[in-house]
C-alpha cells in the first residue's frame, strides 16, 4: 500500500504541537519559573517529540533531524504561544482555560493521524496504526510533564487525550484503507481531525466520564 507523502502536514503538526507545548508549560500547573529560552526548548521538544517517537518505532531517520525547518517552525510557534498566553493571562481565568482547551483539542488529532498514516504506509494493520498514532500524540506532552515534575497526563484522568487520539487514528485508518484515490487524502485527513476535535470539545465541555473511570480503593475500616 502506497499513500501520498505528507511532509507539509508533518511540519504543520510539529508547529501546532510546539505552540500547544508552550501553552501547557506556561500554565500554572506546569510553570516552574521557566525563562523564555526554557519555554522555547519546551516548545521544540513538545513539537518534535511525537514525530521522533513515531519515526523511531517505524525504523526511520526522524524527520526533524533531516531539516532545520522543524527547529525554525517550532521556535516561531513557541513565540506565538507566548504571545497568546500573555494575552490570555490578561483576561479572566475561564477565558485562559477555554483557550488552552480549544488549542489542545485542535492539536491532538494531527500526530495521531500522521502516526496512523505512516504505519499504514509501512503495510502495518489498523491496530498498529492506531497504537503508533497514540504514542506519537502523547510523547511530546509526556516530555513536558516529566520536565515540569507533573504526573504524565495519560496516567491520570486526562480529558480524553488517549480517547481522542484513538478516535482520530481509527477514523483516518478506516477511511484511508478504503480510499485509494490520492487526491482525496487531504479531505480524509480533515474529516478525521474534525471528528476528533468535535468529540474532545464536547467531552471536555460536558465533562464526559472516562471510559474506565478511576474508583479509589476503600481504606481500612476504622474501629470506634
Amino acid at each position: 500500500m502506497t499513500l501520498p507523502s505528507f511532509p507539509n502536514v508533518d511540519l504543520f503538526s510539529a508547529g501546532i504541537n510546539a505552540l500547544n507545548g508552550v501553552l501547557v508549560a506556561r500554565n500554572p500547573s506546569h510553570d516552574r519559573g521557566y525563562t523564555v529560552v526554557g519555554l522555547l526548548i519546551m516548545a521544540f521538544f513538545g513539537g518534535i517529540g511525537g514525530g521522533v517517537s513515531r519515526d523511531v518505532l517505524l525504523n526511520e531517520l526522524p524527520s526533524p533531524f533531516k531539516s532545520v525547518e522543524y527547529l525554525v517552525v517550532c521556535l516561531l510557534m513557541g513565540l506565538l504561544g507566548l504571545a497568546i498566553y500573555r494575552y490570555a493571562e490578561s483576561r479572566e481565568e475561564g477565558f485562559r482555560k477555554r483557550t488552552l482547551a480549544y488549542f489542545k483539542s485542535f492539536t491532538l488529532p494531527w500526530f495521531a493521524i500522521l502516526g496512523a498514516h505512516k504505519a499504514l504506509d509501512h503495510n502495518l494493520g489498523i491496530y498498529a496504526a492506531i497504537l503508533i498514532g497514540v504514542i506519537a500524540t502523547v510523547s511530546g506532552g509526556v516530555f513536558i510533564d516529566v520536565l515540569s515534575g507533573v504526573t504524565p497526563e495519560i496516567l491520570v484522568p486526562c480529558e480524553h487525550v488517549v480517547t481522542t487520539a484513538v478516535l482520530a487514528g481509527g477514523v483516518y485508518s478506516v477511511l484511508a484503507l478504503y480510499e485509494k484515490n490520492s487526491a482525496t487524502f487531504f479531505p480524509v485527513t480533515l474529516i478525521s481531525v474534525l471528528v476528533a476535535f468535535v468529540f474532545r470539545v464536547f467531552a471536555v465541555r460536558e465533562h464526559w466520564a472516562q471510559i474506565v473511570p478511576y474508583v479509589p480503593a476503600a481504606g481500612p475500616a476504622t474501629r470506634a
